[in-house]
């Protein structure tokens, strides 16, 4: 069995735990304002090169203050290295590179560039590894160091060509970079690590429902009229939201066209240094105009989908106007999806090509021209696809889709809670609906489930004028021919939550329950009240 001497061991643990005392609090960090984000687009393969920010910079910390305090002198040695699998150019000369870095007061510089310095500050020929992760090079203190105030440092880096970064900015989205300076003893006196570099894709697309009719009071008309005042229902929009409000055949303002919200295509942002946020960079951080922009091969494949578009039949366009002014662009239809194909060239995307880009808004219109039935949308899913058309020079982006914008009847709408479900064999629930107009009524009847799922679809029915119509818990569960209700709810959980939409005013509406087992008849709920409000939710949620 071997002996440990008692006193050499002690030494042994008094000397590790001594160690980290050699190790460096020093700090590595960019200037505020930097960006350091690059698109994830440029990254084709291990061949690209991107030029970092300059003025990466290395500072002392208290703990630094003895280890840099006596370098005047001293040949220093500085390791560069980089991580995530990233290398160094070797086609950037290294002595270049080097001569462009400062040396500061904490290694007892004035904040000359290597270059600027005496003769004699480089010491010998600064290398690239042979792996291409490092750089290393060797220089002469000018004088002793101290941890002095920001912005005192010990050496400040300029822009650095770096490559190899599939693994790092486009699989990982980031590179970072590791620095020690050695005195001539071989020992380290500071050492620090930070991201150099991190990565997004260079393009964004969003809905933006700012100003758009889908949060303001615009409605399909249910009281459109023809020119003469005959009625012609849901051929116009109203823009007060109040039946009639499209006027004699689409005459008042605005009755034309409905502005369901813009899509907003940009170049993505990411956080600067220090705070706030601004574009990403392109292939270099240090050019006057650094920021990612869109080449000119590019073309943009924008998608809208929504129950009910197939009913505009080709009026569903995209426009640089928010008042839908101007349509730009051939849409194709197909059912309910209507598509869009851009090249960058297109005005609907000058904003986010150019040289300073900024964003492009394209607003999604629906249009009236009298001749059609509009109908309601409840929510618009959108997408867009960008093809570079520059497989040697760029990765087409994966954009994540969105949703936006609804369109919504005028008319009456009537909410009623605890509506009993079909299977209730004790209790069933009426709707007694009446139309007090002199021209037929379209209801349609929705249902939320006490699991919050909504009807899978709506319950339909017409009302003939200065009539009524009776829908019991079966009708709304499951339809009924004979009275000439389509749709149904199927089966819910629980009791149900009933709004009823009738697409005209002068219309009123009950609700009973009827007691199976003694024929007693009671009001089904106190709440018959008008609103939408409850119902903007998530109407994906459905049965």
């Amino acid at each position: 069995m071997m002996k440990f001497n008692k006193s050499l061991l002690t030494a042994a643990v008094v000397g590790a735990l001594a160690l980290p005392g050699l190790a460096s609090a020093a700090s590595l960090s960019y200037p505020a304002g930097k960006q350091i984000t690059f698109a994830k687009d440029l990254i084709v393969n291990n061949g690209t090169t991107i030029y970092t920010p300059s003025e990466l910079t290395l500072r002392a910390t208290t703990d630094d203050a003895a280890r840099i305090a006596t370098v005047a002198g001293d040949n220093v040695t500085v390791k560069v290295t980089l991580t995530d699998g990233a290398k160094f150019d070797a086609t950037a000369d290294a002595t270049t590179l080097v001569n462009g870095f400062k040396i500061g007061a904490e290694l007892g510089g004035t904040g000359l560039t290597v270059a600027a310095s005496p003769a004699g500050t480089l010491v010998g020929t600064p290398y690239y590894s042979a792996s291409g992760q490092e750089l290393n090079f060797t220089i002469k203190a000018p004088g002793n160091g101290a941890d002095a105030v920001d912005p005192a440092y010990a050496v400040q880096l300029n822009s650095m060509q770096i490559t190899n970064l599939v693994q790092g900015l486009f699989t990982g989205s980031k590179v970072g970079v590791e620095i020690t300076a050695q005195n001539q003893s071989g020992q380290q006196i500071l050492a620090s690590k930070a991201d150099l570099a991190k990565s997004v894709w260079g393009l964004t697309a969003a809905a933006d429902l700012t100003g758009s009719d889908s949060t303001g009071t615009k409605k399909i008309d249910v009281g459109s009229t023809n020119a003469d005042g005959s009625p012609d229902p849901r051929t116009w929009f109203s823009a007060s939201g109040t039946v009639g409000g499209s006027g004699l055949n689409g005459a008042a303002a605005g009755s034309g066209y409905f502005n369901l919200g813009a899509v907003v295509i940009d170049i993505a942002e990411a956080a600067l240094i220090g705070g706030g946020s601004g574009y990403v960079n392109n292939y270099s951080a240090v050019l006057p105009n650094p920021e990612y922009n869109v080449v000119s091969t590019a073309k943009f494949d924008l998608s809208l989908t929504a129950e009910g578009f197939s009913a505009y039949n080709g009026a569903i366009a995209f426009s640089a106007s928010p008042t839908c002014s101007a349509t730009v662009g051939s849409t194709t239809q197909s059912g309910d999806t209507v598509t869009l194909s851009l090249l960058a060239s297109s005005p609907l995307l000058a904003n986010v090509t150019a040289a300073s880009p900024s964003a492009s808004t394209l607003y999604v219109c629906a249009i009236a021209n009298g001749t059609r039935e509009l109908v309601k949308v409840d929510s618009v899913r959108a997408s867009v696809a960008v093809d570079y058309q520059l497989s040697t020079q760029r990765v087409n982006p994966t954009l994540d889709p969105f949703s936006f914008g609804s369109i919504g009847f005028n008319g009456t709408d009537l909410v009623f809670q605890n509506v009993n479900p079909a299977g209730n064999a004790t209790a069933q629930s009426f709707l007694r609906l009446t139309n007090n107009n002199a021209a037929a009524c379209l209801v349609e009847i929705e249902g939320k489930d006490d699991a919050g799922k909504y009807s899978r679809n709506p319950v339909k029915l017409t009302i003939p004028a200065h009539a009524s119509a009776t829908v019991n818990s079966d009708d709304l569960e499951n339809g009924n021919a004979g009275k000439g209700i389509t749709g149904g709810f199927t089966d819910g959980s629980g009791k149900w939550y009933v709004r009823v939409n009738a697409q005209c005013s002068n219309f009123k509406a009950s609700a009973l329950n009827r007691n199976s087992q003694t024929g007693t008849v009671t009001d089904l709920t106190p709440e018959k009240t008008q609103g939408l409000v409850e119902w903007s939710v998530n109407k994906a949620n459905k049965l």
